[in-house]
């Protein structure tokens, strides 16, 4: 596929799930495409976006409509470092700040930046589904996250970079730096 079809093709697959956004029956059919052995009931709504299968491209479809259908508060700016920072609580944010020892959000870090291949999918639906949970939720940047896990194959460490500045950098938050 060529960029400008790729570029259509992320653009009409985001737009198709901001309209379904409201509709549970789809929704709920997205998010099977998440669970192994359930992921069949998400096919007729994927297919049309070369969802199906195992490849990586087939699984950045699948894994992006089944974290949107989950958690559809959307970010329009930032990438997923930015998301995973905004799971750090006040005393690991400190220590962040210190340079001291990684804590649990850190860890967690770490080790989705240590994916290989396939294995980025199943630590991106982790850490996703925990900023759901997180407080009133962290809105995630969909676009963004599916450009960087269609890139992971061939340019993942790239992504990688990217992600590790923003959960890094330091910056001023709340006055603080």
């Amino acid at each position: 596929m060529e960029k400008s079809s790729n570029e259509n093709l992320s653009q009409s697959f985001l737009a198709y799930l901001r309209e379904r956004r409201e509709d549970r029956g789809v929704m709920a059919n997205l998010r099977s495409g998440l669970v192994e052995g359930r992921q069949r009931r998400a096919w007729p709504i994927i297919a049309a976006f070369n969802g199906i299968g195992e490849q990586h491209r087939n699984r950045v479809v699948r894994t992006v409509a089944g974290l949107y259908a989950a958690h559809p508060k959307e970010a329009s700016q930032g990438n997923f470092g930015d998301t995973c920072r905004a799971l750090l609580g006040e005393e690991e944010r400190k220590k962040l700040a210190e340079g001291g020892e990684p804590g649990p959000i850190s860890k967690r870090f770490l080790h989705l930046l240590a994916a290989q291949d396939g294995e980025i999918f199943d630590r991106v639906v982790s850490l996703a589904l925990r900023a759901k949970t997180h407080n009133d939720g962290i809105p995630i940047n969909y676009e963004r996250l599916f450009w960087d896990l269609w890139a992971w194959e061939e340019r993942s460490e790239r992504v990688r970079e990217r992600w590790a500045r923003s959960f890094w950098a330091p910056r001023s938050e709340g006055g603080k730096l």
